[in-house]
């Protein structure tokens, strides 16, 4: 194969991921566009839709509001707190913390603001592909060093699933996962890269409750665009 001709061609190269626990910069929201509360003052005794409906409806208009998570424990009874989250950040804190004491139904609600802890967006890990698969995997390693470095502190560098087609990169430091998600779609030695992430220590939409952990297998075919590297390079 000629220097060129893995990046210069089009191909198909196949990524195995759990579309739930990736991302693109397009697809999911970041930490700064979250807001969660948690909520107390309802009878235990209650049914659990029906809390979760109430609350709902009463703090509709902080934003749009992605889940409302009431546990219920293994005696039947629920947990004496819920949680909600919301799109629009702090701002839908802030509103929902206005609605602190009102009446919802029959019983006061108390807010208590429920933000993420400050490093829980420091080490994501970046799956990456798109790069030029005629290279060596020493010298892909090298590159995708060097392209990763700016986001944060390289603690690994892995090839998925024995394929040198697919690389996970491990980060950590301070807004990594901005920055990791900013080279989507950058080049990385004339290759035009496609950048999935997993944030390990969790920010999502929706409550862990919600989540699912079996990590189902789901295929997602990615074609490559790449333009011709220099010799010189």
């Amino acid at each position: 194969m000629s220097p060129t001709e893995g990046c210069a061609t089009k191909g198909m190269s196949l990524l195995t991921l759990n579309e739930r626990e990736t991302t693109t910069k397009r697809s999911k929201p970041r930490k700064r566009d979250i807001g969660r509360i948690r909520v107390k003052g309802f009878s235990i005794d209650l049914p659990r839709d029906d809390v979760e409906s109430a609350l709902r409806k009463h703090f509709s208009s902080c934003g749009e509001i992605t889940d409302v998570c009431v546990h219920v424990l293994t005696d039947n009874l629920l947990s004496d707190r819920g949680f909600i989250y919301f799109l629009g950040g702090q701002g839908t804190v802030d509103k929902a913390m206005q609605l602190s004491g009102t009446d919802v139904g029959g019983w006061n609600v108390i807010v208590e603001p429920y933000p993420f802890l400050e490093n829980a967006d420091w080490d994501p890990v970046a799956f990456v592909q798109g790069y030029d698969t005629g290279l060596g995997k020493t010298e892909i390693k090298r590159m995708l060093f060097n392209h990763f470095s700016s986001c944060g502190q390289i603690m690994d560098i892995e090839f998925h699933n024995s394929t040198i087609g697919v690389a996970s990169v491990y980060l950590y430091g301070e807004g990594a996962e901005d920055k990791v998600l900013d080279l989507d779609g950058s080049y990385m030695g004339g290759c035009k890269i496609l950048v999935k992430h997993i944030i390990t220590n969790g920010i999502y939409t929706v409550h862990p409750r919600r989540r699912h952990y079996g990590w189902p297998r789901h295929e997602i075919l990615v074609e490559r665009h790449c333009v011709p590297r220099s010799h010189n390079h």
